[in-house]
């Protein structure tokens, strides 16, 4: 059976904890509240929530935010470990493999806020996160450059334990 994953939850309020639900054929389950860590002060508002699920042999990725600055691009990625309070605990991009281009191997959820500093950035990869191997997303200051995969400074992270 597969399983659907949040990271944390967004809303105005607070929500009380989501006990295990079965939503065609996945499993919610709530995994706890975020962000984990916020690297820029300026960010101290933000609230996050991440979805993973697993469909078609592959895997569905939803990040929901708010509370940043209206009407801007950013970038946001998985990454390899949990979050810590030095930015670069959470490690690099998570990478499927070594071939392909980083398009195709890593898992970009870039969005652009609207006037409320509200956004949403998701993607279907084809292929499953494996327990273990990926722990955090990290929305960074700046969209993703489709060439380097490089997003600027990491501002939010938020511990997911995918695959799990």
């Amino acid at each position: 059976m597969t399983r659907l994953m949040i990271g944390a939850v967004i809303g105005a309020g607070v929500l009380a904890a989501v006990p295990a639900i079965a939503i065609a054929g996945n499993v919610l389950v709530d995994h706890g509240r975020g962000p984990t860590v916020v690297h820029d002060v300026a960010y101290a508002g933000v609230r996050t929530q991440v979805h993973s699920w697993a469909r078609d042999g592959g895997t569905d990725v939803r990040l929901m935010v708010r509370g940043l600055p209206a009407n801007r691009p950013f970038g946001a990625h998985v990454h390899v470990t949990p979050c810590g309070t030095d930015p670069l605990a959470s490690g690099g991009h998570y990478q499927h493999g070594t071939t392909g281009t980083l398009a195709e191997r890593e898992v970009w959820l870039d969005f652009t806020t609207d006037e409320e500093g509200n956004g949403v950035g998701s993607t279907h990869i084809s292929w499953l996160i494996a327990a273990g191997t990926a722990g955090s997303v990290v929305i960074h200051a700046n969209p993703t450059n489709t060439t380097t995969g490089a997003a600027g400074p990491r501002q939010v992270c938020t511990n997911v334990p995918f695959g799990e």
